[in-house]
């Protein structure tokens, strides 16, 4: 967890969660409390704060953290690739988001390029098109070459 993480919310002298916080005063993070001070958030650094309990809740903020977090970890689909052509012509992959930091040095390693205009990796050079396998693509379809034509000829009959 990072150290500023907000685990809840001080106002009106009491600690709350931050579901707490807007379900039983109506108030959110920017507002100020009851008594005119302005809210303070409860951050993740500060030691005091991590053994802390929701007033209303009595939930461990740290704990409802924790909860959170590992559920947004859970539910974040992984990042979509597709292939596509550069200006009509070179190779390129498209991310919907920004790839681990691995798969991007593995693409700069083998020769890809980034382009910021068109948002894309592309490949300046020939054939092969070298794909990093932690991108999980299909391999490209074999190409399909066709055979000459097999001439049967009818067989020679033996003469007796």
């Amino acid at each position: 967890m990072k150290p500023f993480t907000v685990l809840g919310y001080s106002a009106n002298d009491e600690v709350f969660c931050p579901a707490c916080l807007r379900s039983t005063t109506g108030l959110g993070p920017w507002d100020t409390d009851y008594n005119g001070r302005p809210i303070i958030p409860l951050y993740a650094a500060d030691s005091t704060v991590q053994e802390e309990c929701c007033t209303y809740c009595g939930a461990s903020l740290l704990e409802l953290r924790t909860t959170a977090e590992l559920e947004r970890s859970k539910s974040e689909p992984s990042f979509q690739v597709e292939r596509t052509r550069h200006n009509g012509r070179q190779p390129a992959l498209r991310f919907d988001r920004k790839p681990p930091e691995e798969i991007r040095e593995e693409l700069k390693r083998s020769g890809w390029r980034w382009d910021p205009a068109a948002q894309l990796w592309w490949w300046p050079k020939g054939a092969p098109v070298p794909v990093p396998a932690a991108l999980g693509l299909p391999p490209p379809p074999a190409k399909v070459t066709a055979r000459p034509p097999t001439l049967r000829r009818p067989a020679a009959q033996a003469r007796a």
